[in-house]
């Protein structure tokens, strides 16, 4: 057997052995991985939004999200030296148990007004879409109009959902200071020195993103050369908000990473933050203010505490904060300038080691077009395409 490969040519156009199988199929693969990536994560957002912590209960045939996934993350298991490690659910349902859920009677009323249609038609496209999906996942074959047929139709019924989608992963705007929203009123001031909070809101404030910045401190610092700097600095472990703070777990949507930009100052100590959000609904806020706060309280003081403590102990790890490694090294750029390189690598969280829910990992690629264009979906270790360039 000759499996010929695909060629990258000049220019990055890529040359397919004419024995491959036809362009289109590669064409409706993506279109129907998008589409199914997309009702995960809307499922997902509508479910946690409204079921809170009971959002795995939700029944789908055979059981529940939560029995029926675990026995295919443990079936999953037992190959686990193929592919990624996956632990999130819902990477194990598959499109026609996440449309089951979404015109159930049980849970219409959750999902009927993110759809331009009514139920019975929005059943029949997603059944559509279904059924060419399943023609490709068991290498049966398909026709060309088949790929129209399943944009058109991811198009018609995902129009309202791609909104609400880039709605809770673009939140940009700061809440105006002068805001008499009761839960931005009872959260503006809250922070310290070492961890401060920020108030975003959508364009129609249904969607609040807390973000939290953390100035990373420098625990030890080591002149190897004058050319490189060895650290121990204080690490903000952001998933273990989601597993110590069960408040801000059932309550949230989700938790992100941001990317870290390493920096020095003047007496080269780090002078870089770390920023995590969570994202929450308003409805969500304002039902649960008191608790909410509370636990943000909480992280704020056992953020200080910890920080203080390592300050003058770096050997000791805190739930919240840990000693890392890091470094800066001199580098010479394009134009023989010379220039800091701070790498603060140690300092990112491992998704694949993270079985949270709630956790979406890092992102900084926001997208418009949410469906056709998301390089990394959330609970995925890996991006799946590359960045688009926008210019």
């Amino acid at each position: 057997m000759d499996w010929k490969k695909a060629q990258v040519k000049d220019n990055n156009l890529v040359e397919v052995p004419s024995r491959w199988l036809h362009l289109y199929y590669y064409e409706a693969l993506n279109v129907l991985f998008r589409f199914e990536n997309s009702l995960r994560v809307f499922v997902y957002t509508v479910l946690k939004d409204e079921l809170k912590d009971k959002w795995q209960d939700a029944a789908i045939s055979g059981g529940s999200i939560k029995s029926e996934t675990k026995k295919r993350i443990k079936q999953s298991n037992e190959y686990g030296y193929l592919g990624h490690d996956i632990t999130s659910p819902m990477l194990f349902l598959n499109s026609g148990e996440l449309i089951d859920i979404i015109v159930s009677d049980a849970y219409w009323k959750y999902f009927a007004k993110y759809f331009q249609a009514t139920k019975s038609i929005v059943v029949t496209k997603l059944q559509e879409i279904g059924t060419v999906r399943n023609s490709l996942a068991h290498f049966r074959p398909i026709k060309e109009d088949d790929i129209d047929l399943i944009k058109q139709n991811t198009k018609h019924v995902l129009l309202e959902v791609e909104k609400a989608l880039v709605k809770i992963t673009s939140i940009s705007s700061l809440v105006p200071t002068n805001s008499e929203e009761p839960w931005y009123l009872k959260l503006k001031a809250l922070g310290s020195e070492n961890i401060n909070l920020s108030l975003f809101c959508c364009a129609d404030e249904n969607w609040i993103r807390l973000c939290f910045s953390y100035k990373i401190p420098t625990l030890e610092k080591r002149k190897i050369t004058e050319d490189y700097y060895s650290f121990k600095v204080g690490g903000l472990r952001t998933v273990e908000i989601l597993r110590n703070y069960p408040d801000i777990k059932n309550n949230c949507i989700y938790l992100t990473d941001s990317h870290i930009f390493g920096q020095l100052n003047a007496e080269f100590d780090i002078a870089s933050r770390k920023e995590f959000s969570i994202v929450i609904s308003k409805g969500t806020l304002l039902d649960n203010l008191g608790e909410v706060e509370k636990a943000i309280r909480n992280i704020i003081v056992k953020v200080d505490e910890e920080t203080e403590l390592l300050k003058t102990d770096n050997l000791a790890r805190g739930v919240l904060i840990e000693p890392k490694h890091a470094n800066a090294v001199v580098k010479t750029g394009s134009n023989n300038n010379r220039y800091w390189y701070v790498s603060l690598d140690a300092l990112k969280s491992d998704s694949a080691e993270v079985s949270e829910v709630e956790f979406w990992g890092t992102r900084g690629n926001y997208v418009t077009d949410f469906v056709s264009a998301t390089s990394q979906y959330p609970w995925m270790p890996s991006s799946v395409s590359d960045v688009e360039s926008p210019f």
